[in-house]
């Protein structure tokens, strides 16, 4: 089993693989999706690359108050 505690090295390749990437818009086409997609982030790198995952998949909603 993989999750054994010292166990580093799987015995098969992964079981499902993407074919497809995700898109957060495929599916949701309203107009606050559009607005989270096309905003800029002003901080620093490492927070940048965390909020760009949750816009990516979906993750983040917008502040109802700021």
């Amino acid at each position: 089993v993989s999750s054994q505690e010292g166990n580093v090295a799987r015995p098969r390749p992964q079981r499902h693989q993407n074919t497809v990437s995700f898109k957060n818009d495929r599916f949701d086409k309203s107009t606050q999706t559009k607005k989270i997609n096309t905003r800029l982030h002003d901080v620093c790198q490492h927070c940048e690359e965390g909020l760009e995952w949750c816009v990516r998949y979906s993750k983040c909603k917008p502040l109802s108050k700021p």
